[in-house]
């Protein structure tokens, strides 16, 4: 069973509330104002996390790519101004972490003082930075865009075996606008099977959502998910990276209620009577039924089973349903009028039931009345 991983003092496990991270990503486009809109953004939405991509142009691009390094020259920002969003992030209360996407990154990662790293996709199977990650023995998310499960296995125990203190898979949607081709291939049950196959290693399961479908987020949290990674941007018509598959700050805020809504709504997975259906409230004094007399039963009758029913109560009291099995083969103390509402009181000479009766045992949720 996998244990609990806990983020600056943020607990992330089965058992907790989903840990839902805003990726950012490098939808700034280098500009500190930007990144600053977007982390507090995170945090008013009620986001845990905010994921940014951290990258030394020269050293994550071949040189053989000029127009890419210097694509990301223009998405960079100084060591000055990270220092000043971690500062931004710890006085706000929200956990800021980065994506490392080469080596000095991981390294400027470390004395930033990222609490965790996410491991892109592409650094899977990227043995040293694997090690180096691992070495830094903090705790990290994983993507699985275009990875085998032998390779994760490997990544894993790379990992694992260099240090780290804690693992959650990420099973990435696919990326792009969403047709019926789209949602088949989201794939979804993919994350039981990483349950299946590394829960014994401690690795936790959650998704990156990287879709623009209004709802499958919902779906990735009725599955369980530990951790749910959102793109963010402030607004699609500023072209930002990742656009067509990231959610606008205005949008963001209902995005995480609906989220924590579905997982609460999928309960403890026990069959209770809730606090709004419990014995006393409006709802069962119209749909719980009592036991009422069939026809006029006069004193002295043997009780058989056309003398007893079942019928809504809209009255206080009243016998349970299941009563009726200690009724049959008893005597009637007295006079009893048709519909008229059964205690145990008016019968006597009880016969023992061949059948045992369930306990009526009454469970109420109290996390619900928190």
């Amino acid at each position: 069973m996998s244990q609990r991983i806990v983020v600056k003092g943020r607990a992330i496990g089965p058992d907790e509330q989903i840990f839902i991270t805003a990726e950012i990503g490098a939808s700034h486009m280098g500009d500190y104002q930007a990144a600053r809109e977007l982390v507090i953004g995170a945090k008013k939405a009620g986001c845990d996390g905010a994921d940014m991509f951290l990258a030394s142009p020269e050293d994550f691009n071949h040189c053989g790519a000029p127009d890419w390094i210097e694509a990301w020259r223009e998405q960079s920002l100084t060591p000055e101004q990270w220092h000043d969003l971690f500062n931004l992030a710890e006085e706000i209360g929200i956990i800021l972490y980065v994506t490392p996407l080469d080596i000095p990154s991981i390294k400027l990662g470390l004395k930033l003082g990222s609490p965790m790293f996410n491991i892109n996709s592409d650094v899977v199977n990227d043995l040293r930075m694997l090690e180096l990650i691992g070495e830094a023995g903090i705790p990290v998310s994983m993507h699985d865009i275009g990875i085998t499960l032998s390779e994760i296995e490997a990544a894993i125990q790379t990992l694992k075996a260099s240090g780290c203190s804690g693992i959650i898979l990420l099973h990435s949607t696919r990326e792009g606008k969403m047709d019926e081709l789209g949602y088949s291939a989201s794939n979804l049950r993919v994350m039981d099977t990483y349950r299946a196959a590394f829960s014994h290693k401690n690795v936790q399961v959650g998704c990156v959502e990287h879709t623009d479908s209004d709802f499958l987020i919902y779906g990735v949290a009725a599955r369980e998910a530990v951790m749910i990674s959102k793109h963010i941007i402030t607004r699609h018509s500023e072209g930002a990276p990742d656009d067509s598959i990231s959610v606008e700050l205005r949008h963001l805020q209902e995005m995480v209620h609906n989220v924590r809504m579905v997982q609460s709504a999928l309960g403890k997975g026990t069959n209770c009577i809730l606090p709004s259906k419990a014995p006393g409230s409006e709802i069962a004094s119209v749909r719980a039924k009592i036991l009422v007399a069939g026809r006029n039963i006069p004193a002295g009758k043997m009780i058989d089973k056309d003398d007893v029913v079942a019928k809504r109560k809209w009255v206080p009291g009243g016998m349970h349903p299941w009563k009726m099995r200690e009724l049959y083969g008893s005597q009637a103390k007295q006079n009893i009028a048709n519909d008229e509402v059964l205690s145990i009181n008016m019968f006597t000479n009880f016969v023992y039931a061949d059948y045992k009766y369930p306990h009526i045992d009454i469970f109420e949720n109290d996390s619900l009345r928190k």
